[in-house]
C-alpha cells in the first residue's frame, strides 16, 4: 500500500528519526497584530486575469511581509509557472493576505508548489480563492523542468524532475538565503526530500512553520473540466531543517536539527475538483467545517487509466496524514482535530484496482490517518471508495460518522469502509458510526482485520453496518487481536427489516448474532 509518497526512492521516510522539541499548543490565536494599513494587489499586477502576473505578485508578497500591510487581492491574478520550479511564491513571516470581491489566483504549477511556507510563522490567509488550471501528465513525465528561464532536460526514465529541482535548488537556496541554513557540509546536503508528488501542492508547508491560519479557503478547478484536469494536491505538510544552523549529509533527522509544521488552523474550507487534499506530517492542527465536492484519481481524458500509467500516482484521499511509525515519537502526528466534514463528491472516474487478477495499489478513502492524541468528530462521506484507513495510532477517537460507500465500485478488492493496514493500535475508539454499503447484494465485509496481538483498547461503540442484502454465508465480522478490546457491531439488513448484533469476546471470537 501507498503509505508514503516518495518516488525518488530516497530512504527518508523509512529511516526518519525526527523529534520535535516543541511545547504542544492547544489552539492558534491571531497570526499577528500587524498594521491597519491595507494595500490592493492592483498596485503590483495588471489584474487582467489573463497575462502572467507572477513577478508582480511575488513583489507584493515580499512587500507585505513582517506586518507591513494587509495585502488585499481584489481582482483576478494569473500566476503561470507550469514546470518552472522557481516561479512559486514564498509567504514569509508576519504576512496577512485577504481576498475580497473578484479576487482570485489562477495557477498551473506542476510538480512544484504555487505557494511555499517554509520555516515561517504568524501568517493569516483569509478567504482565498484559487483555481488550478493545468493538466497532470498521465505517465508522470514532464521531460524536465525550467529554471532561470531555461529548460533543463531530465534523465531518461525519470518522472518527477521538477520536484527534485525545486527541493534541491529552489527551496534549499531560499532556506540558505532567508533562514540561515548553511548547506555547505559534507555529503548530501539539501532540503529534506519528501517525494515527487508532495511538492506539487498548491500550498507546500514545511519545516519549523507555526501559527498559520487559513480561514475561508476555496480551491477549485474550472467548471466543466473533466477529471483529467483535477488539481493533484491541495496542501502538503513536511519536515525540514531548522533555521540558523549548518547542515551536512551526515546529520541525523532529529529534533536538534529538524521540525515539522505545527500550530495550524484550517476553517471554512471548500474543495472542488481535487485528487489529494491534505497530505503529510504535522502537529497541533485544527480542521473545522470542511467541504469537498468533485474528486477523483489521476485519469486520462476518457476517465480511464486510473492512477496514471502503471498506477504511479498514490491513491488520493481528502485527508492523508501519516508519519514514520518507526521513528522518534516526538515527530508523530499529534494533537490533530478534524471536525464538521462533508465529503460529498461526486466521484469522477473509475476505481484503479479491478479486483481478482489485477495488481493491488490502493483505494481513495476519504480519510487516511495515523495520529497520537487526536480526534475526528462529525464526519460525513459519500465516497464510493470508503471511509477510512487507520494508520498507527494511539488515543484516537472517531465519532459521529455517517459513511456511505459502494463495495461493487471497489470491485470487492478491499474492505469497503474501514481498513487497518498497520500493526498495533492503542486506544482507538469508534463511536456513533453508521457504515452503509449501497451495493445491492455485497459479498465483501466493510471492516478490515486488525489481527496484531499488540493491539490494546480498540473500541467499537454504537457502530452500525447497513446492507441492502448480505450475500455471504455469515455476517462479516473482522478479526481483531490484542487485549482490552470492546467491540460490538449492529448489522442492519434492510430488505429483511432485521437487525442483528454481535460482540467480540475475550477469546477473539464473535458471539452468535442476536436480534
Amino acid at each position: 500500500m501507498w503509505d508514503i509518497v516518495d518516488y525518488r526512492m530516497n530512504p527518508f521516510w523509512t529511516t526518519l528519526t525526527l523529534a520535535l522539541a516543541l511545547v504542544c499548543t492547544t489552539g492558534v490565536g491571531p497570526a499577528h497584530a500587524g498594521t491597519d494599513e491595507r494595500k490592493s494587489i492592483s498596485s503590483f499586477v495588471s489584474c487582467s486575469g489573463t497575462g502572467d502576473d507572477t513577478s508582480g505578485a511575488t513583489k507584493a508578497f515580499a512587500a507585505a511581509r513582517n506586518g507591513a500591510f494587509t495585502l488585499v487581492v481584489d481582482c483576478p491574478v494569473r500566476l503561470h509557472s507550469g514546470i518552472a520550479v522557481d516561479r512559486g511564491i514564498f509567504i514569509d513571516n508576519d504576512t496577512t493576505v485577504e481576498f475580497t470581491g473578484s479576487g482570485k489566483f489562477i495557477v498551473d504549477n506542476l510538480f512544484h508548489p504555487a505557494f511555499v511556507i517554509a520555516n515561517s510563522s504568524n501568517i493569516s490567509l483569509n478567504h482565498w480563492n484559487v483555481v488550478w488550471d493545468g493538466v497532470q501528465p498521465i505517465d508522470g513525465s514532464t521531460g524536465g523542468y525550467e529554471l532561470d528561464g531555461k529548460f533543463v532536460a531530465g534523465a531518461a526514465g525519470s518522472k518527477t524532475q521538477p520536484a527534485a529541482a525545486f527541493n534541491d535548488v529552489v527551496l534549499t537556496k531560499w532556506l540558505a538565503n532567508n533562514r540561515g541554513v548553511d548547506f555547505k557540509g559534507p555529503g548530501w546536503s539539501k532540503s529534506i526530500w519528501v517525494g515527487g508528488v508532495n511538492p506539487g501542492a498548491i500550498f507546500f508547508i514545511t519545516g519549523d512553520t507555526s501559527n498559520v491560519v487559513f480561514k475561508g479557503l476555496h480551491l477549485s478547478v474550472p467548471q466543466g473540466v473533466g477529471g483529467d484536469h483535477f488539481l493533484p494536491m491541495a496542501i502538503s505538510f513536511s519536515p525540514n531543517w531548522k533555521s540558523n544552523q549548518p547542515v551536512s549529509g551526515a546529520m541525523p533527522h532529529n529534533s536538534q536539527y529538524a521540525a515539522v509544521p505545527h500550530g495550524l488552523t484550517f476553517s471554512d474550507v471548500d474543495f472542488d475538483g481535487t485528487l489529494m487534499g491534505w497530505q503529510g506530517n504535522a502537529r497541533d492542527v485544527t480542521f473545522d467545517n470542511i467541504r469537498s465536492h468533485r474528486y477523483g484519481d489521476l485519469q486520462d481524458a476518457s476517465g480511464g487509466t486510473s492512477g496514471g500509467v502503471g498506477k504511479w500516482f498514490p491513491p488520493p484521499h481528502l485527508f492523508y496524514l501519516n508519519y514514520p511509525a518507526d521513528g522518534d515519537p516526538q515527530l508523530f502526528n499529534a494533537n490533530i482535530h478534524i471536525s464538521n466534514v462533508v465529503d460529498s463528491g461526486p466521484r469522477v472516474g473509475v476505481a484503479r484496482d479491478k479486483g481478482a487478477g489485477d495488481s493491488v495499489s490502493g483505494y481513495a478513502t476519504s480519510l487516511k490517518l495515523g495520529c497520537v492524541n487526536c480526534s475526528v468528530d462529525h464526519y460525513t462521506t459519500l465516497r464510493p471508495d470508503g471511509f477510512m484507513d487507520v494508520l498507527s495510532s494511539n488515543n484516537l477517537t472517531i465519532s459521529n460518522v455517517n459513511a456511505t460507500f459502494d463495495s461493487v465500485f471497489l470491485n470487492n478488492a478491499f474492505p469497503g469502509a474501514i481498513r487497518f493496514p498497520a500493526s498495533g493500535y492503542t486506544h482507538v475508539v469508534f463511536e456513533n458510526v453508521v457504515l452503509k454499503d449501497t451495493a445491492e447484494a455485497p459479498s465483501n465485509g466493510p471492516i478490515g482485520n486488525a489481527p496484531s496481538s499488540q493491539n490494546e483498547g480498540i473500541v467499537f461503540r454504537n457502530v452500525q453496518v447497513v446492507f441492502n442484502r448480505w450475500s455471504g454465508p455469515k455476517l462479516p465480522t473482522p478479526t481483531i487481536g490484542g487485549t482490552d478490546n470492546d467491540v460490538t457491531l449492529e448489522f442492519v439488513l434492510s430488505d429483511q427489516h432485521r437487525k442483528l448484533t454481535s460482540r467480540l469476546q475475550s477469546d477473539g471470537r464473535w458471539s452468535a448474532p442476536t436480534s
